[in-house]
Formats: structure tokens, sequence, C-alpha cells
């Protein structure tokens, strides 16, 4: 594969994660705001495939595990967005859950024998 399909299969990826996200985003009521995301809740949305994300359609033993991390950014992505009037304490920790909820997400499908 030379320089110019491995872009262009690049360019193919990034446009799938970006319809990934706005289809959740769509989803989601932009107006309405909660409090911090629960991590159970969060690492059961991540397992069930809640968002539907690029890597979800792809046939590879490493496919979960990005599909968890493409999940995880979408989610942060979104709920910065709804959150994006509250102070940065806020956000950064909701932040961090999201990032325990798919590092918890990755052991239980390592755990389960699924990924290398």
């Amino acid at each position: 594969m030379n320089n110019s399909e491995r872009g262009g299969m690049v360019k193919m990826h990034q446009d799938r994660f970006i319809e990934a996200y706005r289809k959740f985003r769509e989803s989601v009521d932009l107006e309405r705001t909660a409090g911090l995301p629960d991590l159970n809740h969060l690492v059961w949305s991540l397992l069930a495939g809640m968002p539907n994300v690029p890597a979800d359609e792809e046939d590879s033993t490493e496919a979960p595990l990005r599909a968890i991390d493409q999940k995880v950014a979408i989610l942060k992505a979104v709920f910065v967005e709804v959150h994006r009037e509250r102070d940065d304490s806020f956000l950064d920790e909701a932040l961090s859950i999201y990032d325990e909820a798919g590092k918890l997400a990755k052991l239980l499908i390592q755990e389960a024998g699924t990924t290398p």
C-alpha cells in the first residue's frame, strides 16, 4: 500500500468516526444537563456497544479495545459540549470518570479472553 492509499484509508476512518460522533450527538438532548457520569453505567454502556463506532465493524483481535477508545472519545466530547458552561474542575472530574470507565471496560474485555 502506498502513501496515497494509506492516506485515503486514514481519511475514510476519520470520516466514519466523525459520522459516529454526529449520529450519537444528535441522539443527545443538548439542553439537558446532569451531574457526573456514573462509572458502572459507563462501563456497562461501553461493553454493550454504545455508542456505535467504526471499530465495532472491524474484524481484528484489537478492534474491541480500539472501539472502547473511540466510544470514550465520543462520550467525552458530547459530555463537554453539553456541560460547556460548567467549571473546569467539574469537567476534569467527569473526564477522569470516562477514562476510568474505558480502562475498566478494556480490562474486562481482556480478562474475557477476547483480545491478546
